[in-house]
């Protein structure tokens, strides 16, 4: 009955905010692929490309690669970067010096949730007989007005903001864990009350409050940032793991940094290096996502809103050469459990090239330099450290100008320290329609994740390394929590609308598979296979981003398991539905 109520004011908000999306919408002349998504949301994912679009006389128009050159010259935009809000609001305070220059401004777009970034750049140019006016200092140490909040301080050489990030989400699964959640959770330390048949309601919440900041040194090129926060987290009742309510605070960003930008002749080489805790990701998360810094279930009380993301420690070295990236990593995530860390770290580097057009090349390496994690073979522990694999990747967008796209990546996986071998590798095409009306994207991806064929002496099931989080690398919002992501063979199909320029409705289908019948290193009822069908899911995701500081996700998902679930019990297996209502807040 619950189920049914929760699923009525999920289509009622979608309808209202539909509407009200179209009354305030604004047209636009140049179509930006993608929904706006908030700038304070986005901190450490990937720049996919920049689109700077020049306002003269009253005309829009879009720069041609020269001019697009000279604003590169200018400040350190480049797609292959990470995303650092401070970073870019300085960059625009760059642009704004210009003589000619009225003011810059900039806007985050992203094609889904957790996808490399599209930033689109607004400059400004003074009308014929037009004087420049500075603003000088703005902030709240500097005007005394609350309507500058979240900036303390703000000159063209630095920038002092406080981070105010929050959440509030309701949850409710109906037999979660395809009812068998005492089964599927046997040996967790944080399952002490798992969900079975019937319904499971609860509502998780969480806050972080701290500063970030940013200082030009002298006239130099040289800039130094920083941000330090701290996170509370608190759950009202059981999820589906865990017993009773819960809160807990703890640190989540505290990171230092230093960018070179605009060196050497062309001024198109820029170094940023930054340690401490921070948040990572690797392309759209097919290997390192964002949402696999830290962990959020148990005491922490966020399994499902997410709220952590910090790696426990990072080094991160991002240099670009023009269109060239090489980029140097290391990162080693926050675990869960207290008394049983593994301190698995993962260390790795990129050499990429990006044309800011339609072309995305790289390859990186990854290694495990340390840590006591181990893999579960017929042949008895091996360890993870030594693991590394070898990762090409190549994206191409409006191919031809037909508005088809393709993504594709592969991983070969070998150990030094074991007999290990495995692959992986996904191929998605999709085709864009930007100029239809609601802006349709239609999506199919075929990924494979090697298993373990038991009668080799490679142990041969693919480690997906940090994948994870509710985005491109989630294959199925239920099932994730079931088959993980190794010994995976699935195929995707989304089709994706763009109601308005922030509010984008997606359908979802998962068919998913086992690669062989050995399930060594899944969950013990799934450890030996009787089938390889895993089963199907429909999932309904909704993103209405409310200006710059709101973010309102829906999502309604159904799977049903197959008969590799099925077989493995005797009965009482049942259909998996979660309704899930969150708000988020950005500043």
């Amino acid at each position: 009955m619950f189920s049914r109520t929760m699923l009525k004011c999920l289509l009622i908000f979608l309808f209202c905010a539909y509407t009200f999306s179209r009354l305030n919408a604004q047209t636009a002349d140049i179509d930006i692929p993608g929904i706006k998504v908030s700038p304070e949301q986005s901190e450490g994912i990937p720049i996919k490309s920049v689109i700077i679009i020049l306002h003269k006389n009253d005309k829009l128009l879009l720069t041609d690669s020269l001019e697009t050159e000279a604003f590169y010259e200018a400040f350190d935009i480049r797609p292959g970067s990470a995303y650092r809000q401070l970073v870019l609001d300085l960059a625009i305070s760059t642009i704004e010096k210009q003589k000619d220059i009225r003011s810059a401004s900039y806007e985050v777009f992203s094609s889904g949730r957790g996808s490399p970034l599209i930033i689109v750049v607004h400059v400004y140019f003074l009308a014929d007989g037009e004087k420049k006016s500075v603003d000088g200092k703005k902030g709240m140490f500097h005007t005394g007005s609350i309507k500058d909040f979240p900036v303390i301080s703000e000159t063209s050489y630095s920038k002092l903001m406080i981070v105010l990030n929050g959440g509030l989400g309701l949850f409710n699964d109906n037999n979660a864990l395809f009812a068998k959640g005492p089964e599927f959770t046997k040996g967790n330390p944080i399952a002490d009350d798992p969900a079975a048949n019937g319904v499971r309601f609860w509502g998780e919440s969480y806050a972080e409050l701290g500063l970030a900041g940013i200082w030009q040194l002298g006239s130099s090129n040289f800039y130094a940032y920083g941000s330090a926060s701290a996170l509370l987290s608190a759950r009202n009742t059981n999820d589906v793991y865990s017993k009773g309510s819960t809160v807990f605070l703890d640190a989540e960003r505290m990171y230092a940094g230093l960018l070179a930008a605009r060196l050497g002749k062309k001024k198109n080489i820029n170094i940023d290096v930054s340690f401490g805790r921070q948040s990572f990701q690797l392309n759209d998360g097919f290997l390192i996502s964002k949402y696999s810094g830290s962990a959020n279930a148990g005491d922490r009380g966020n399994v499902y809103l997410n709220s952590r993301t910090a790696f426990e420690k990072t080094a991160v070295l991002r240099t670009q050469f023009g269109p060239l990236n090489v980029d140097g990593f290391f990162l080693e995530p926050e675990e869960l459990i207290k008394d049983k860390q593994t301190n698995t770290s993962y260390a790795g580097g990129t050499l990429a090239y990006n044309d800011n057009k339609s072309l995305e090349a790289g390859i990186t390496y990854i290694t495990v330099p340390s840590g006591t994690s181990e893999y579960s073979t017929p042949q008895g522990k091996i360890p993870k450290k030594g693991m590394y694999l070898f990762n090409p990747k190549l994206w191409a967008e409006d191919i031809a100008g037909t508005g088809l796209f393709l993504k594709s990546e592969y991983a070969y996986q070998s150990n030094r320290n074991a007999k290990m071998k495995a692959n992986a590798y996904y191929v998605g095409i999709g085709l864009e329609m930007n100029d239809w009306p609601l802006k349709p994207s239609l999506y199919y991806r075929y990924a494979y994740m090697q298993g373990d064929d038991s009668s080799s002496e490679n142990y041969e099931r693919f480690d997906p390394v940090l994948t994870g989080g509710l985005g491109n690398w989630v294959q199925g919002i239920n099932f994730r929590k079931i088959i993980g992501s190794g010994n995976i063979i699935s195929h995707r199909v989304e089709l994706k609308g763009y109601l308005s320029e922030s509010f984008e409705v997606s359908l979802d289908y998962f068919f998913l598979k086992a690669d062989t019948y050995s399930n060594l290193g899944g969950l013990a009822p799934i450890t030996n296979l009787k089938a390889k069908d895993f089963g199907h899911e429909i999932t309904l995701q909704s993103n209405y981003y409310i200006g710059n500081n709101f973010l309102f996700l829906g999502v309604i998902s159904y799977a049903i398991p197959g008969s590799a679930i099925v077989d493995a019990f005797q009965d009482g297996v049942l259909n998996w539905t979660t309704y899930q209502a969150a708000l988020f807040m950005f500043f």
